[in-house]
């Protein structure tokens, strides 16, 4: 009876292991697909996360270099106007300077009247300055270029395409 009763301890040893393992098998393949899932989603996450920093950086070049290109327009803009104003100035004393400068007196008076005052602000000079009563208008190398590059906005707008 004894080895009866070792008998039905063993068997009930060997059905309680192999439960045991089983069990530990299936515990083993849960950890296994859940780790897999686990590591699949944080990769998802850095792909997620590193395409986001690159469209930030991305679009951080992107407006730099859209600044960088503004800039250029504009000291480009700003070279022309400043050669085209002393261009003016240096052809003050000439021929056409002269004449110029009388068909910017007579575009001030016009614009005043028949009795404003006019002056040009020296004898060798393209500035034209007239009054009527409370009213004023000049106007000189720097406002000359400035109005006929402003009548060229589609040509220097082109210049950039």
């Amino acid at each position: 009876m004894c080895e009866a009763l070792v008998e039905m301890a063993l068997q009930r040893a060997e059905q309680v292991r192999a439960m045991a393992t089983e069990e530990t098998h299936a515990e083993l393949a849960r950890a296994h697909a859940e780790a897999d899932r686990l590591l699949a989603q944080a990769r998802a996450e850095g792909i997620s996360a590193a395409e986001w920093i690159a469209s930030l950086q991305l679009a951080a070049a992107r407006r730099e270099a859209h600044e960088r290109v503004l800039h250029a327009r504009r000291c480009a803009y700003e070279r022309l106007r400043r050669e085209a104003v002393d261009a003016l100035v240096q052809r003050a004393t000439s021929t056409e300077g002269r004449m110029l400068a009388e068909r910017l007196s007579a575009l001030v008076s016009e614009r005043l009247g028949d009795d404003a005052s006019v002056q040009r602000s020296g004898p060798d000079s393209l500035v034209v300055e007239a009054r009527a009563g409370k009213r004023r208008a000049a106007i000189g190398p720097a406002s000359l270029v400035d109005h006929v590059l402003l009548s060229m906005t589609d040509e220097i707008e082109g210049l950039w395409a």
